[in-house]
């Protein structure tokens, strides 16, 4: 059946315009087809490549004009990914993928250093990259088949696509460690004076840069045309830069953080939901990451995003879910509070990973981090394999660092002094904890100085801080249906959750000779806050599960006990 209709496609195509002139038969048929039959159409990835070889046709040349020599070869490869099976990346996906600032991925980890705890979980931002890809091009896709009147043109899928493949080509060494904890820590002590600076800038950064120096200019083709243009580039760019703060509390795009008044694809807003949503973070990079994560955690999801892709449509603007799927929806985030909780927080992997930031920092006279992270060109040689160049370099600079590296390779880890919650009641106007407030609460003599500890302010949400990203998002009755609205907590269920957002503290001391005194300085403080230890990493039983009590500790006898 679909090779007959590629038979009939072949026949029938004319060039591509770029515009949706030259939708293919799999494109006409959905046109015939309300959208709840459409949506149960199936592709296949060798229809995929016949139908992409057939678009690389030159167009006919004007008759004034002498003809176009034939474009070079181009192919696209077909990959069998552990966590979507096998699926096609086309010919522009293969040129960006080999290159240089590309592969580099394949030495960024995903999760950083959890891999020391969960010895499955060494895959790397190259294969995210993959399934961001894949998806990306799948659900947008759907909507070409399932909603013809919207227009979306071959160009159009193929940015979106092209965007899911780059998001995360600006990320440093261990993945959001350098982002989220190296380049904060650079900042406080002065060695990085200038603006902020994130992964999402940087892969747009890099893209161009991979851009520049490999020649895709004529390499790559966006739709009918054999080349990619500076625009086209800058769509990319887009896609992949959207952020929460450019949306107000309604969900309406204002481009306030970003200063985008104008999107390119403006008449097509819901493409900038597909691969960065800033509305309500229901994308495809989540999708896969916590699909891919999960899966090498050996840590089950329970949402499915093929329900949510296949149950979706454009109405307004904005992409909407049939309203059987809202209990999916709050599956998806708390999937992603599980995997927090339970991977990305973990306490032994974050004091590895503060360890890393410790080395990190300290090399920062030998590799001037500064210099690098504006500099696409030098920040590609950026990658995990920073700790190999620490551990084996021979320069001065590195000796403090190097002695932290032999540390880790050794497991004489920071030593994990307890946790604590942050009562609700004071989520709004916390402000988190430092070093020095924690010290102040150490018992009289015990020596406990600032530079002993570290203090580890976490959060974990449903994706939007305090609020419910759920309720930012609209729902439909049926398939065929043209209105959609938001859906209010009570006519879901009774038994949804009504906090969106967990704060807790961590104290880590990094010589071991250090944690009874720390254990009793973070056990004062939390008591001072009422804030109610989680159960099981009490500081009083750590400490005497330890066996370490500061024989000048004044916690004897105290609630937490």
């Amino acid at each position: 059946k679909g090779s007959a209709r590629g038979s009939r496609s072949a026949a029938r195509r004319g060039p591509m315009n770029g515009e949706g002139a030259g939708l293919d038969d799999d494109e006409d048929l959905a046109a015939a087809l309300p959208f709840s039959q459409a949506a149960n159409q199936q592709g296949d990835v060798l229809a995929d490549h016949r139908r992409d070889l057939l678009r690389r046709r030159q167009p006919a040349a004007r008759i004034t004009e002498p003809p176009s020599p034939p474009a070079p070869a181009r192919h696209g490869k077909l990959v069998n990914d552990s966590v979507h099976g096998l699926f096609r990346l086309d010919a522009d996906a293969v040129c960006i993928i080999d290159t240089a600032e590309f592969q580099r991925l394949r030495d960024l980890k995903q999760l950083g250093m959890t891999s020391y705890v969960y010895p499955s979980a060494s895959h790397s931002r190259f294969e995210h990259s993959l399934g961001t890809y894949m998806l990306a091009g799948k659900w947008v896709d759907h909507f070409m088949r399932c909603q013809p009147e919207l227009r979306i043109s071959r160009r159009d899928l193929k940015l979106v696509s092209l965007a899911g493949l780059c998001h995360d080509l600006g990320h440093g060494p261990f993945s959001h460690l350098f982002d989220n904890e190296v380049i904060p820590r650079l900042q406080k002590a002065g060695k990085i004076r200038t603006k902020e600076w994130s992964h999402e800038g940087m892969s747009c950064s890099m893209l161009q840069h991979l851009y520049d120096v490999n020649g895709l200019e004529d390499r790559l083709g966006v739709d009918d045309r054999d080349e990619c243009r500076s625009e086209d580039l800058d769509t990319i760019k887009e896609l992949i830069s959207m952020d929460k703060r450019d949306y107000d509390d309604a969900g309406n795009y204002t481009g306030g953080h970003t200063r985008r008044a104008r999107l390119r694809l403006g008449d097509k807003m819901f493409l900038y939901e597909v691969v960065a949503n800033g509305r309500n973070s229901v994308d495809v990079d989540k999708f896969d990451y916590l699909l891919r994560d999960g899966k090498a955690c050996d840590i089950p999801c329970s949402f499915s995003h093929t329900r949510l892709m296949q149950l979706s449509k454009v109405i307004g603007g904005q992409i909407c879910f049939k309203k059987t799927e809202s209990h999916t929806l709050y599956n998806l985030f708390q999937t992603r509070v599980n995997m927090h909780q339970l991977v990305y927080t973990h306490a032994k992997a974050k004091a590895m990973e503060f360890m890393v930031v410790d080395a990190l920092v300290a090399a920062d006279a030998h590799f001037h981090f500064e210099e690098l992270i504006w500099d696409p060109a030098r920040f590609k040689q950026l990658d995990d394999t920073v700790l190999k160049q620490i551990e084996w370099g021979t320069a001065p600079e590195l000796a403090e660092a190097k002695a932290i590296v032999q540390r880790l390779r050794r497991r004489d880890l920071y030593k994990f002094a307890g946790e604590a919650s942050v009562p609700e009641a004071k989520h709004a106007s916390w402000e988190g904890v430092s070093e020095a407030k924690i010290v102040q609460h150490a018992p009289p003599g015990s020596g406990l100085q600032v530079e002993d500890i570290i203090v580890d302010n976490k959060e974990i949400n449903f994706s939007m801080k305090s609020r419910d990203p759920v309720s930012k998002t609209k729902f439909f009755d049926t398939l065929d249906s043209v209105t959609a609205e938001p859906l209010e907590q009570h006519r879901i269920s009774t038994m949804l959750p009504r906090v969106f957002q967990d704060k807790k503290f961590r104290v880590y001391v990094r010589q071991a000779h250090k944690l009874a005194a720390a254990v009793d300085a973070m056990n004062n403080f939390a008591k001072s806050q009422q804030c109610p230890s989680p159960i099981g990493t009490s500081p009083i039983a750590k400490r005497n599960r330890v066996g370490l009590r500061h024989p000048n500790s004044a916690s004897r006898g105290s609630a937490w006990e």
